[in-house]
């Protein structure tokens, strides 16, 4: 069985898979407009605040 080509390589394919995913979500955030306290930006910077 030959194996998939890669498309930018082999580490770099999931790297911008995952930078995609998440601007993709993020654009997706401002369109909905969440309520306060509870887009990406706050939710993470609570999360990373808490360790500290």
């Amino acid at each position: 069985m030959n194996q998939a080509p890669y498309l930018l390589g082999r580490i770099a394919d999931p790297l911008f898979a995952i930078a995609i995913g998440t601007l993709s979500y993020y654009s997706y955030e401002r369109k909905v407009a969440r309520p306060e306290g509870h887009n990406l930006n706050e939710l993470i910077s609570k999360r990373f605040s808490k360790n500290i």
